[in-house]
């Protein structure tokens, strides 16, 4: 992969660029979604309901059940061999605040988003329909996720020259996101956040009133998809859950972090 975005670089006329680009490109995991109407139990998914063991539920916010989002089965993500710190095995679930769309990541509203984690045996568990009133919005559309191994870029950290910014911008970037298969849909596990509206790392820093408070882990990175999960974020946006590497080692999953950025 590495070799096809130094290609691109050569290909632009980006040559001055090259080793500012190619710092700045971090490993990840793109998930490739497909609609699907009879989920597989415990595999990973966005959207449905999740697969719950025997007694869990739905996490609540003001008394209201969060939507799902998805879930991850870590094994599926160890299997693809790019290093990271979470654990080997067992399921992460995620949940937002949905529907209403009222939490953006301030700490006071952390009830609004939750990640759970199980490490139990994976055949206990059982799809667990969404208890809410709300079905319509209640519930996203369930997908299998493909997953591919790609590069996130930190686009923030690289400063673009002036004469060359048309064409990193305008050429390169798209290119680039083909080549990773994230130019429809940017759902995303580890690596770099794709940010919209700055850098998603700062902003959880920033929200904690803390600086430098990581190393951080993109836990998960879910796009505005109306055709496979019929969900916009805002204008066109994106939500992250993010967890501090600290955390990560000791599997504090409850600590997670969110960002919710739109144009």
């Amino acid at each position: 992969m590495k070799e096809k975005v130094i290609s691109l670089i050569e290909k632009y006329g980006l040559e001055e660029m090259k080793e500012t680009i190619l710092a700045h490109l971090h490993p990840c995991i793109y998930l490739l979604p497909q609609r699907t109407e009879f989920p597989e139990l415990a595999k990973s998914r966005l959207g449905g309901y999740p697969d719950f063991p025997p007694g869990w539920s739905y996490p609540l916010y003001n008394g209201e059940p969060l939507v799902f989002i998805g879930q991850l089965n870590l094994e599926e993500i160890q299997n693809l061999g790019i290093a990271n710190e979470l654990p080997a095995r067992g399921l992460l679930y995620f949940f937002y605040e949905a529907k209403e769309q009222s939490v953006f990541g301030e700490l006071e509203n952390r009830d609004g988003w939750r990640v759970l984690y199980y490490d139990g045996d994976l055949s206990a568990v059982q799809s667990v329909p969404y208890p809410g009133t709300d079905q319509e919005y209640g519930v996203l559309y369930a997908n299998h996720l493909q997953m591919k191994k790609g590069l996130s870029l930190h686009g923030d950290g690289i400063k673009v020259p002036d004469a060359l910014w048309d064409t990193y911008y305008d050429e390169f970037l798209p290119a680039f996101a083909e080549i990773n298969g994230s130019h429809t849909w940017n759902h995303q596990v580890l690596g770099h956040p794709n940010n919209i509206q700055g850098d998603v790392f700062e902003e959880v820093d920033y929200l904690q009133g803390k600086e430098n408070g990581g190393p951080y882990t993109l836990l998960l990175q879910v796009d505005t998809d109306e055709d496979n999960l019929g969900i916009m974020w805002g204008d066109v946006g994106t939500i992250y859950f993010v967890l501090s590497l600290e955390d990560l080692k000791a599997k504090r999953f409850e600590n997670a972090l969110f960002s919710y950025q739109c144009c």
